[in-house]
């Protein structure tokens, strides 16, 4: 939960950057996506560890977390869809860095909010 903490607030200060600052500082691309990263794989990996723990089926993917949790009753619909989506923002970040659309990884800045939504479940959970 720390990562994802840790991520969040970092997101929270570069939230005011505006898009022309992010498309000319790669400082500020390099910290916006590396810590799109590490949220959403905080997000994964606690999925993992609850399902496991629980002994729900087993993820099929990292999507599938999100899906279980949902299945499972532990996530409503709508977050669980969103997840997902950041499950395979994650990876097209870690594997098609080189490829991804500045505009894009600014636009999902607007989401960190499911991040904080699921760090709000996840504290039902324990």
């Amino acid at each position: 939960m720390s990562k994802l903490e840790q991520s969040l607030r970092k997101l929270r200060e570069l939230s005011g950057v505006s898009l022309d600052d992010y498309i000319k500082s790669e400082a500020i691309q390099d910290r916006i996506e590396r810590n799109l990263q590490i949220a959403a794989q905080a997000c994964i990996d606690i999925g993992s560890y609850v399902i496991a723990d629980r002994e729900y089926r087993t993820p099929s993917g990292y999507g599938d977390i999100f899906k279980i949790l949902h299945e499972e009753g532990l996530l409503p619909s709508e977050l669980a869809g969103a997840m997902k989506q950041a499950a395979g923002f994650r990876n097209i970040l870690v594997h098609d860095y080189l490829d991804v659309d500045p505009e894009i990884v600014y636009e999902s800045l607007s989401k960190v909010d499911d991040f904080r939504r699921f760090a709000e479940f996840v504290i039902t959970w324990l």
